[in-house]
């Protein structure tokens, strides 16, 4: 079954903040510091009964990792280490390691691969710290573990209400991590010092998203199947200061969550009944929604450059949006569903991971297929770029990762 996914939105540190240290954030957050916060596949399969369908495609990848022994259903690129990336799976670990150097192969003087355990169940979401010294891993066991990037050290296991974790996100400038579980509760800890650092508590189910904003002064969530509400927070008081629920929002769970780089407060969500709305988190106005999806909304987000979203869902569509006008500019049509979507980082390109062990990228000015990277034996399960977009990084059903070049 295809997971939902929260868009991961650009978390690196913006090199006008380079005075900012890593405690600052932590104090700011602490409330110490008053000031702040003021192609084809060959198939014919047309149901659930008839399983996924699996392309047939030469392999291309460059670097295939298969340290896994299970599923990988995770994977992340640190935005610091250019060729370093993690991937984490079924089988209840992850691993840290270096594009184009085989499994558990150490090089003299630089980093190795390291196998991060510990976890009791899936890894189901990990992510880099904005200065990619640290790693944090989300377990369907409750936990989030904080590694050392330098030597895979474990330095942190931080655990909440117990209530499995599906998404983790960084504070864009410090050592903060935040993770929601499926019993309504999100978590914000100190990553140094493994302390709590706050705990916000309004969900009425299971939190199925979240993000910083761009500036760090505020924490976005939604909540999936018995909540359908976007929440904006104060990470440094706790309080929930907006809400967005009900008409003309979403009517059911919310599975998906994009924030705009620029800070204007532009938000795209995605739904479970296939609805995707457009609103702004700094007023709580709703744009509006978007129909076209027949099926569950796994990844949204909003372009960098252009005035465009996009929507990947398990109806096998990607659909593009005109931001201006509200309306469909685009339909990108895939052989089975979609289960995660990423944009690239300077061009008008979306990647995206299907059921059927394909992954491919689009131009969103004419909705077509740009490339098809194949590989996997089995269904395609996250996908990420590395910093410069020049790689991709897919995690599948069938244990391995492999790693691609974007342009041939």
């Amino acid at each position: 079954m295809a997971r939902g996914r929260l868009e991961a939105e650009q978390m690196a540190a913006d090199d006008e903040d380079d005075d900012i240290i890593e405690g600052d954030v932590v104090d700011d957050l602490e409330g110490e510091d008053p000031e702040y916060g003021s192609e084809d596949d060959g198939g014919d399969g047309d149901g659930e009964d008839d399983g996924p369908i699996h392309t047939v495609l030469e392999d291309d990848s460059f670097h295939c990792f298969d340290g896994h022994h299970e599923a990988v259903v995770a994977v992340a690129w640190n935005p610091a280490l250019p060729d370093v990336v993690a991937t984490g799976g079924c089988d209840d670990t992850a691993y840290l390691w270096r594009v184009g150097q085989d499994a558990f192969e150490e090089s003299a003087g630089s980093l190795g691969t390291y196998e991060l355990p510990g976890h009791q169940d899936t890894v189901a979401a990990l992510a880099f710290s904005s200065s990619g010294a640290m790693l944090a891993t989300a377990g369907m066991d409750g936990m989030c573990k904080v590694w050392r990037v330098a030597d895979g050290q474990l330095m942190h296991s931080l655990e909440g209400s117990g209530g499995a974790l599906q998404w983790i996100t960084w504070h864009p400038r410090g050592d903060v991590v935040v993770s929601g579980t499926d019993d309504c509760m999100i978590y914000m800890w100190n990553a140094t010092t493994g302390a709590v650092m706050q705990v916000f508590s309004g969900h009425c189910g299971a939190v199925s998203a979240g993000c910083f904003t761009s500036d760090g002064k505020s924490l976005v969530s939604v909540g999936g199947e018995d909540d359908a509400s976007l929440r904006v927070w104060n990470p440094k008081t706790g309080d929930c200061v907006l809400t967005i629920q009900g008409h003309p929002f979403h009517e059911s769970g919310i599975t998906c969550l994009g924030l705009h780089r620029d800070g204007g407060g532009a938000a795209i969500t995605g739904g479970d009944d296939g609805c995707v709305c457009i609103s702004n988190v700094a007023t709580g106005r709703v744009g509006g929604r978007l129909t076209g999806h027949e099926d569950s909304v796994e990844a949204v987000g909003l372009s960098a450059q252009l005035p465009l979203a996009a929507s990947a869902s398990l109806d096998g569509k990607l659909l593009i949006w005109d931001c201006g006008t509200l309306s469909q500019r685009g339909c990108c049509e895939h052989p089975t569903s979609v289960t995660r979507m990423v944009w690239h980082p300077t061009e008008p390109f979306v990647f995206t991971a299907c059921l059927d062990g394909a992954s491919r990228c689009w131009d969103l000015r004419t909705a077509s297929c740009v490339r098809t990277y194949g590989g996997h034996e089995d269904a395609v399960q996250d996908i990420c770029l590395s910093p410069d977009g020049s790689m991709l990084l897919t995690g599948s059903d069938d244990g391995t990762a492999r790693v691609f070049k974007v342009k041939p």
